[in-house]
């Protein structure tokens, strides 16, 4: 009995080692399943999902750039001189047309004077010339006639004392005539050539030439009378006073005829002469003025009263205020959905709150490369605004390229591209499964694509967060 005790004692214990061990199993089966099940929670946990749903898409190309007016101009005298007045400051707004500064002119003021009084000489002579002689005229010159006629019957007869006198105030008289004339026209003469600016057209000097020639020859016919007056007749003083007839005689019968045509033709040609020198000398005037071509702001003043202005440089320096533009640089991909003309929607940093719209304007033709990137060049005009814009503030432009209506979008985030083959692939959830279908795509927004086929409204876009690949990556 106390045998049958003992060894059901020890069979008691092998039982015992036995079911401990099957619990040991037992447990570690029921901890393995637990963290299979723990595992697969996190992983759906995980899982970035999103139902996939037909709406609408736009397409857009945005970018950045800093404001510049639309028109800048630098406004510069065109001709040298000292600044006289300053009329604007920095900051000013200026119309079209405005003085914004001028140069002494006293000197252009006077030239233009002097064009005015001799134009006014050549339409009066050229007045007078197709007016034709009135009787006043023809009255002197039959005097002189007579008078000639006259003097060559003294001269034959001779003369007494009181004639030889007379002959001599009359020489006396015509010779300071010729003097005073012979000193204005050298006076002017002298003038014109060390003041080439202000030189009087050449008609007055020729006109001043002609009347300095007529009062030498009339001295020297008052020289010759009072010569023939205290000296008897000669045949040779006889000539001259026949001469003097002959001329007299020739002047009246001028006047009776009127006119030549070329007479009438070189007054005209000296009036077209004098004032083409009168718009010649008041262009110089209106030059000394500084006037804005555009209306905008005075952004620079560069000159100060009383100093030198060089002709073309820049005085000046205008903004437009009105019209803004902006220059951006956009992608080679992007750059190929954009076209002249198209619509543009700005945000200025600076006023977050004011929307601001525009068009693109142009296209570069040629790229850029920056930092190993091809961009071109887009200039963005801005349409006329009341917000208070100021030139360098940041903008962001955006572009709508495209537009769809009522499509199967899917994010972008769950489309993977093959870059070999260029097929696209929706990574989407089947149970508890990622399955990658392979789509085919419209439209691309920033956020959403458009699938022509492959994924309907319903199924669920869904991509690990540890291996999420956006649309054009790789395999």
């Amino acid at each position: 009995m106390k045998n049958i005790l003992n060894f059901l004692r020890a069979q008691r214990g092998w039982l015992t080692l036995i079911a401990i061990a099957v619990s040991a199993v037992a447990g570690f089966v029921f901890w393995q399943q637990s963290q299979a099940a723990q595992a697969q929670a996190a992983e759906r946990a995980s899982r970035r999902t999103q139902v996939i749903e037909r709406g609408d898409l736009v397409a857009t190309v945005s970018a950045t750039g800093s404001l510049q007016p639309e028109q800048q101009a630098g406004v510069a005298f065109l001709i040298p001189g000292t600044v006289a007045e300053v009329l604007v400051k920095t900051g000013d707004v200026v119309q079209a047309g405005q003085v914004l500064a001028r140069l002494e002119s006293t000197d252009l003021q006077l030239a233009v004077q002097q064009a005015e009084d001799a134009l006014r000489i050549a339409e009066l002579r050229l007045q007078k010339l197709r007016a034709g002689p009135d009787e006043d005229d023809i009255a002197i010159a039959k005097a002189n006639v007579r008078a000639a006629n006259a003097a060559a019957y003294d001269l034959q007869r001779g003369a007494g004392p009181e004639e030889a006198q007379i002959a001599k105030l009359n020489y006396d008289e015509a010779l300071e005539n010729f003097r005073k004339l012979n000193e204005q026209y050298n006076n002017l003469v002298q003038f014109a050539a060390d003041n080439p600016q202000f030189a009087p057209p050449q008609e007055m000097l020729d006109q001043l030439k002609r009347n300095q020639e007529n009062a030498y020859y009339q001295a020297e016919i008052a020289r010759l009378q009072y010569e023939q007056a205290k000296n008897p007749a000669d045949p040779g003083s006889l000539a001259v006073a026949y001469a003097r007839i002959a001329q007299a005689q020739a002047q009246l019968d001028q006047l009776l005829a009127g006119p030549t045509q070329v007479q009438l033709e070189q007054a005209e040609l000296a009036v077209a002469q004098a004032q083409l020198a009168l718009d010649q000398a008041k262009t110089r005037l209106a030059r000394a003025e500084l006037r804005a071509p555009i209306a905008g702001i005075v952004s620079a003043v560069n000159i100060r009263v009383g100093e030198p202005a060089v002709a073309g440089v820049p005085a000046v320096v205008l903004l437009d205020a009105d019209r803004f533009r902006l220059e951006v640089t956009v992608n080679e991909v992007d750059v190929a959905r954009l076209a002249v003309g198209q619509p543009v929607k700005v945000a200025v940093e600076a006023l977050p709150d004011t929307p601001l719209t525009g068009r693109v304007e142009r296209i570069a033709p040629v790229s850029v490369v920056q930092s190993g990137a091809v961009n071109y060049v887009v200039r963005i005009l801005l349409d006329e605004t009341e917000a208070r814009l100021r030139a360098g503030m940041s903008a962001t432009v955006e572009v709508t390229v495209a537009r769809v209506t009522n499509v199967v979008l899917a994010p972008n985030w769950a489309i993977r591209r093959d870059r070999q083959t260029g097929q696209a692939y929706l990574s989407v959830q089947r149970g508890d499964e990622l399955v990658e279908v392979p789509i085919e795509t419209g439209l691309r927004g920033e956020t959403l694509t458009e699938v022509i086929s492959g994924a309907q409204p319903g199924d669920i876009a869904a991509v690990s967060i540890r291996r999420e690949s956006p649309i054009g990556g790789g395999n």
